[in-house]
C-alpha cells in the first residue's frame, strides 16, 4: 500500500510544479510567487529559495542546467546547483505553460498557442495548429514524435522527424479558453522505454494509445476515485502509472496487469493537484503539488494493510494447527513471533491470544475498530496498521484564508529587478537595482510639474508616493523617510528619523500632505515641506493608503482572516487648518479576493480594485460603495489583467494598464494606458433599457459632466421606451422617482403628443408633489452649505466661521387661493397652447399656486382632480419649517429679508440668488 505525507506549504496559492533531480536527490518547486525551492525531502524545514520572476509555471534540468519558464514569456537557462541566469534559450509572446528535455531535445509550449522545439546545434521548429494554450507536452524516447494537448480540448501528434509535421490528432479532451481556467492538464507521456505507448487523462480514465498505428489499446480507471484526472504520469522504468484527480486523490495503476495498487485518501487539506513527479531512484515514491501550492509524497510503507491480511491468515492456520490440542489451564499464549507457555507471567501483561489477535485484526481491516477496546499490546503485535476510516487520521484545522501583506497603491512586487514604486496621474516612479544601491527615476506626466529625476538610491529605498506637490522616499527596514518639495524655492529636500525604531508599513502623499503608517500601529500626518501635525493610532494592521488634496484613506486588517476572505476596514481622514475629521468604511471586499488597488478618483471619491478586477467607488451623499467597472469582462482573455491607474468621475473612463498573461507590467518597454468605460454590472445589459438605465445611475451616483443633462435626457428615452412598451405604469413611476419639475414638463407634452390622454392626467396630479420634494430637496443642500458638515468630505469652512444655520427662520406665510382660480390656473398650465410664453407663464403661476399648508388642503375637495393636485401629507408639511425655500408667496420676493443671507424664489424658470 501508499501512504501519504503530511503537506508542506510549498508556494502561493496557484498552479504549482515540480520535478525530482536527475541524482533524485532533491524535488524542485515552483510557483505562482516567482521562487523555486529545492527541498532534500518532504522533512526538509528549511528548503533553499530563489526568486526567478513574478511567477515560474515549469521547470526541467539537463545535466548541470536548469530551464525555467517565467514572467518574461522566455525559456530561461540557469546553472544548477547555483541558480545563476545563463542565457535565454526561447522567446515567446505568452507565457510559457509546459517544457520538456528528452535526450538532445527541448521542446516548450505557450499560451499563445505555439510550439517550439529546439535540438542541439539546429535551428527550433516552430509548431503550430493548436487553437487554444499549450497545456501539455511530451518528446518521445527516441524523439520521433511529440504529443501536445490544447485547450480547445485536442491531442494532438507530431512528427519531428518530418520537420513537425502533424499526423495525428485525437477530440474530446476537456476545454479550456485559458491556462488559469484550466483544471484538466492531459499530460500526455510516452512510455520511457521503447516509446510503444502513450498515455493521457481524459475524465475518469487513463487511455493508452499505440505508438505504431495511434489507436486506443485500452484504458485503466480506479473505481475508488470520486473525481476526474487531471495529470497523469509514467515511472521511470514505466512499471507504474499514477493518475491524480481534481479532489486530491491519486491511483497508481501496475501497467503490465492494468490493476490499481491501494493508495490512501486523500486529507481535507488537498485539493486539485496540478502536478506529479515519480522519484528517479525507485518507484516507491512519487511527490504531487496542489493548486493551494502544497507539497506532499506518497510513499510505499511496510505495515501496510496486505501485511496485516496476511498476518490474519497466519493465525487462523496456527488456530486451525494447534485447534486439536489441549494445553493445562488454557494458558497457551503467543508472545511475539514464537508460541510458548510463560508460567512466570501471572499478569498476562506481554502475551495476546491467537483469538484476540484475530478479532482485533479483523477489525482494523474491516474498519469497524471500536476505540473502546483498543490496547496497546495488540498495536505492538500487529505493527503499524492504518485504518481507511478518515476518523482515524486525526482531526484537520480549517484552513484559513491568507491575510495580505502591506503594499503600496499602484507598485509592482518588491523581487522584481526593475519595478514601479509608484504610478499614477502625476508621474512614474521607476526602481532600478543595478548593483549594490541602484537608482529611482522619476518622470512626470506634465513637464510643465517639474523636470524628470534621476536619484541614486543611497539609502534602499523601496518605497515611494509621488503627487503634484511632494515625492516621498522610505524602506520598510529603516525609520528615515525622504521628500522633494517639488514646488518649493531654496532647499527643497527634507528628511526626517521615526522614533523608537518605527519602520514604515505604508506611505502616501498629496499635495498638501505626506502620512506614513508604521508597524506600531501609528498614522503620522506631515505637511509638504515637513511640519508635523497629526499622531493618530490605527485599530489594525495597516494593509494600504491614498491620498487626495486633503483627504487621507487608510486601509487596514480590522480582524483575521475567515475561510474565504478578509476584513478590511478603511478610515477616511479630512483637515482642514489644525482640525482632523475621521469617518470609518467598512471594504466590501468580496471572498477569495485581495485588495490590488486603491485611491481617489478626480472628484475626490475613495475607489479600490480587487485581485479579479472589480472596481468599486464610495459615494460620499449616499454612504454607500457601488460597483463601477469590472475588467474582466473588458478583457479578451481571463489570463489578461488590468493594472489600474485612475479613475475620472468627470469624464466616466478607468485608466488601466493592459497586462498580458501577467498580473503587473513590465519596466522595459513600456505599455500604454488604455482607457475602460465604466459600467455598472446591471442586469440584461444587452437591452437599451438597461443601457440607458446604467447611463442614468451613474449621472446620479457621480460628479460628472453635465450631469443633471445626462439625467434628463436619458430619463426621457426611458420614458418613451416605456411609453412605446406600454408600460404607462413604469413611465409615471420613472417621473415620480426622479422628482424634477422641468422632466414632468416635458413628459407630459410628450404624453400628449403620443394622444396619451390618460397619462398626461395622471403626471399632472403629480405637479404639487414633485414641486414639493424638488423644493425640500433644493433646501436641504442650501442647509448643508450653510450649516455643519455631515461628512467629513465636506469642507470645514462653516464650522470655522462659526456660521449658523438659518432652518430655524420663519418665512412669510403662503399666500392661499381659492378653489376657482386654482382649477382655472390648472386647465390653462396643462393646455395645448400654440404660444410658448403663455404655456411657461402659467406654469409658473400653477407652481406658485401649490397650497402648503393643512388649511389650504381643505378647500379642495370639490373634484378628485383638485384632490390629487393639492394632496400634501400633512405630517411632511409639519416636518418642515416655513423657511423661503418652500415658501409660495409670489410676493415674498419684494419684502426685505434681514436676517436671512440666501433665499431661492422660484419666481421664474431659472433660480435667482437674492442676497442680503
Amino acid at each position: 500500500m501508499y501512504e501519504r505525507s503530511s503537506l508542506r506549504y510549498a508556494h502561493t496559492t496557484g498552479y504549482t510544479s515540480l520535478i525530482y533531480t536527475e541524482d533524485g536527490e532533491f524535488i524542485l518547486t515552483c510557483g505562482s510567487d516567482g521562487d523555486i525551492r529545492k527541498w532534500r525531502g518532504i522533512d526538509d524545514d528549511d528548503p533553499a529559495s530563489n526568486c526567478l520572476g513574478e511567477f515560474v509555471v515549469c521547470l526541467a534540468q539537463k545535466k548541470d542546467k536548469l530551464l525555467a519558464s517565467t514572467d518574461r514569456n522566455t525559456v530561461q537557462a540557469y546553472t544548477f546547483p547555483d541558480i545563476d541566469n545563463d542565457g535565454t534559450l526561447m522567446r515567446f509572446t505568452a507565457p510559457v505553460i509546459c517544457m520538456k528535455v528528452s535526450g538532445d531535445y527541448l521542446a516548450a509550449g505557450s499560451e499563445d498557442t505555439k510550439i517550439k522545439v529546439l535540438k542541439d546545434g539546429s535551428q527550433p521548429i516552430d509548431l503550430e495548429g493548436h487553437k487554444g494554450p499549450v497545456l501539455a507536452l511530451d518528446i518521445h524516447p527516441k524523439g520521433t514524435f511529440l504529443a501536445s494537448v490544447g485547450g480547445e480540448g485536442v491531442l494532438k501528434i507530431w512528427d519531428l522527424s518530418n520537420n513537425g509535421k502533424e499526423i495525428k490528432n485525437i477530440t474530446g479532451l476537456p476545454k479550456a479558453n485559458s491556462f488559469e481556467n484550466a483544471k484538466c492538464f492531459g499530460t500526455p507521456c510516452f512510455e520511457p522505454r521503447n516509446g510503444n505507448s502513450l498515455i493521457y487523462a481524459n475524465g475518469k480514465e487513463v487511455c493508452v494509445l499505440n505508438t505504431s498505428s495511434w489507436e486506443t489499446q485500452y484504458t485503466m480507471s480506479d473505481e475508488k476515485i470520486k473525481g476526474e484526472y487531471t495529470c497523469c504520469q509514467f515511472s521511470k522504468d514505466g512499471l507504474f502509472v499514477a493518475a491524480a484527480t481534481d479532489l486530491g486523490e491519486i491511483s497508481l495503476f501496475d501497467f503490465t496487469t492494468r490493476q490499481s495498487k491501494k493508495c490512501e485518501g486523500p486529507s481535507s487539506e488537498c485539493q486539485a493537484i496540478t502536478c506529479l513527479a515519480w522519484s528517479t531512484k525507485n518507484n516507491d515514491e512519487l511527490a504531487y503539488c496542489d493548486a493551494t501550492g502544497q507539497l506532499g509524497t506518497l510513499f510505499s510503507s511496510s505495515g501496510t494493510m496486505e501485511d496485516a491480511a496476511d498476518l490474519v491468515e497466519n493465525a487462523e492456520a496456527m488456530d486451525d494447527d494447534f485447534g486439536d490440542m489441549e494445553f493445562a489451564d488454557g494458558e497457551a499464549k503467543v508472545d511475539g513471533d514464537a508460541f510458548n507457555v510463560d508460567d512466570d507471567d501471572e499478569d498476562d501483561e506481554n502475551v495476546v491470544s491467537i483469538e484476540k489477535l484475530k478479532s482485533k485484526v479483523m477489525s482494523y481491516t474491516n474498519g469497524t475498530h471500536d476505540s473502546a477496546h483498543d490496547d496497546e499490546e495488540t498495536k505492538d503485535s500487529i505493527g503499524d496498521i492504518r485504518s481507511a476510516s478518515p476518523s482515524l487520521t486525526g482531526y484537520a484545522m480549517p484552513k484559513m484564508f491568507k491575510q495580505q501583506e502591506p503594499f503600496q497603491p499602484g507598485a509592482t512586487p518588491s523581487h522584481l529587478e526593475h519595478r514601479y514604486l509608484a504610478w499614477n496621474t502625476v508621474g512614474i516612479v521607476t526602481l532600478h537595482t543595478d548593483g549594490a544601491d541602484g537608482a529611482i527615476d522619476v518622470e512626470f506626466h506634465d513637464a510643465s510639474v517639474h523636470h524628470s529625476l534621476h536619484i541614486p538610491n543611497y539609502n534602499n529605498h523601496n518605497m515611494a508616493s509621488l503627487s503634484s506637490a511632494v515625492l516621498a522616499m522610505a524602506s520598510d527596514s529603516s525609520s528615515k523617510i525622504v521628500c522633494i518639495a517639488l514646488a518649493a524655492s531654496g532647499n527643497k529636500e527634507w528628511s526626517v528619523q521615526l522614533p523608537d525604531c518605527e519602520s514604515v508599513e505604508a506611505l502616501c502623499a498629496s499635495s498638501r500632505m505626506l502620512a506614513v503608517a508604521t508597524n506600531s500601529q501609528f498614522l503620522r500626518i506631515f505637511t509638504v515641506m515637513g511640519t508635523q501635525r497629526e499622531v493618530v493610532s490605527i485599530p489594525g494592521p495597516v494593509l494600504c493608503m491614498a491620498g487626495y488634496e486633503d483627504r487621507i484613506f487608510v486601509c487596514y486588517h480590522s480582524a483575521g482572516p475567515s475561510a474565504k476572505q478578509q476584513h478590511i476596514q478603511a478610515m477616511l481622514f479630512q483637515t482642514s487648518g489644525l482640525r482632523l475629521k475621521c469617518q470609518n468604511i467598512t471594504l466590501p471586499l468580496s471572498p477569495e479576493r485581495q485588495l490590488a488597488w486603491v485611491g481617489f478618483s478626480d472628484c475626490g471619491s475613495p475607489v479600490f480594485s480587487d485581485s479579479m478586477g472589480l472596481v468599486q467607488l464610495f459615494n460620499v451623499k449616499s454612504n454607500c460603495w457601488y460597483p463601477v467597472c469590472d475588467t474582466m469582462k473588458q478583457s479578451s482573455s481571463v489570463s489578461n489583467n488590468y493594472f489600474v491607474i485612475s479613475l475620472s468621475e468627470r469624464s466616466q473612463i478607468l485608466q488601466a494598464v493592459l497586462c498580458r498573461g501577467t498580473s503587473y507590467p513590465m519596466t522595459n518597454p513600456r505599455p500604454m494606458v488604455q482607457e475602460l468605460p465604466l459600467q455598472l454590472p446591471l442586469c440584461d445589459l444587452e437591452n437599451e433599457k438597461s443601457v440607458l438605465e446604467d447611463s442614468m445611475l451613474r449621472a446620479s451616483m457621480m460628479s460628472m459632466d453635465n450631469g443633471e443633462k445626462t439625467i434628463k435626457e436619458t430619463a426621457i428615452k426611458l420614458f418613451a421606451l416605456a411609453c412605446r412598451s406600454e408600460m404607462e405604469m413604469r413611465a409615471k413611476e420613472l417621473i415620480e422617482t426622479i422628482s424634477c419639475t422641468d422632466l414632468l414638463m416635458l413628459a407630459v407634452k410628450y404624453a400628449t403628443k403620443l394622444g396619451r390622454i390618460h397619462l398626461s392626467d395622471r403626471l399632472s396630479e403629480l405637479l404639487p408633489q414633485i414641486e414639493e420634494e424638488q423644493q425640500s430637496r433644493e433646501q436641504e443642500e442650501q442647509l448643508v452649505e450653510q450649516s455643519l458638515p455631515a461628512s467629513p468630505l465636506i469642507l470645514l469652512k462653516a464650522y470655522q466661521n462659526g456660521s449658523t444655520s438659518s432652518s430655524n427662520k420663519l418665512a412669510p406665510k403662503s399666500m392661499d387661493l381659492g378653489s376657482t382660480k386654482k382649477s382655472a390656473l390648472k386647465r390653462f398650465a396643462f393646455s395645448n397652447s400654440p404660444t410658448s410664453s403663455l404655456y411657461k407663464k402659467s406654469t409658473n403661476d400653477s407652481l406658485l399656486a401649490t397650497p402648503s399648508s393643512e388649511a389650504s388642503q381643505e378647500n379642495f375637495n370639490g373634484s378628485d382632480t383638485e384632490s390629487q393636485l393639492s394632496k400634501v401629507s400633512t405630517d411632511d408639511v409639519k416636518s418642515i419649517s416655513r423657511t423661503p425655500l418652500n415658501s409660495v408667496n409670489p410676493f415674498a420676493s419684494k419684502r426685505k429679508i434681514s436676517e436671512v443671507d440666501k433665499t431661492i424664489l422660484m419666481g421664474s424658470e431659472k433660480l435667482k440668488m437674492v442676497k442680503k
